[in-house]
């Protein structure tokens, strides 16, 4: 991921009603979807500004936002803060970090995995982040053609098949991920999907 591009876009970062509408979209998903409960601790991982794990954080005993960087954490946190989430901790990542040893009842993550080189290599940490039984929830981009990012820095992929997520679960401890279209972004010249896969850990 190209931490100085998520540091600069920081500030800016929650003025884009497309973006606050998909998180809301992808939140409701999540909660719909993962039977989160009170005594769960979940990481939200690349939680940018909390758009989608702050309004998480009610319904959990613990949750941590993960991020690489550093400038959209202080965001993240400064939004707990004014929303009085006690409950709420933050990590700090490097483009390897180990992510735990099943102390997670659940991992969820928003727009991020297509900006990780090898996404199977991440769901296998998050595999072993999460309790057996527990929850990983991805939303992400639906296979499109390179034109949903302006600018493509840090951007490893293009977004993803269904299939694609299916071996990225099954083949890293998950049972078969459901898939659906958590939301669509309506650009000028095209519309993108945002699929939302989610699934247990065997």
């Amino acid at each position: 991921m190209n931490k100085e591009r998520f540091d600069a876009a920081a500030s800016e970062w929650d003025k884009s009603q497309t973006r606050v509408n998909m998180a809301t979209k992808i939140t409701s998903q999540i909660i719909k979807n993962i039977p989160l409960q009170n005594n769960h601790t979940v990481m939200d991982f690349g939680c940018g500004t909390g758009l989608v794990g702050l309004n998480i954080a009610p319904l959990v005993k613990k949750l941590v936002g993960a991020d690489l960087s550093t400038e959209m954490l202080k965001n993240f946190k400064s939004k707990a803060d004014a929303q009085q989430l006690t409950n709420v901790d933050i990590l700090e990542l490097d483009a390897d970090s180990h992510l735990g040893n099943g102390e997670y009842d659940a991992i969820v993550s928003a727009m991020t995995v297509h900006h990780i080189k090898k996404p199977s290599e991440l769901f296998a940490r998050f595999a072993s982040a999460i309790k057996s039984g527990g929850y990983l929830g991805v939303a992400d981009l639906a296979k499109e053609d390179g034109t949903f990012h302006s600018d493509n820095t840090g951007v490893y992929h293009y977004g993803f098949t269904p299939e694609e997520f299916i071996e990225f679960f099954t083949q890293n401890g998950f049972e078969k991920p459901h898939i659906t279209v958590a939301h669509t972004i309506d650009k000028p010249h095209k519309s993108f999907d945002i699929l939302f896969c989610y699934a247990r850990k065997l």
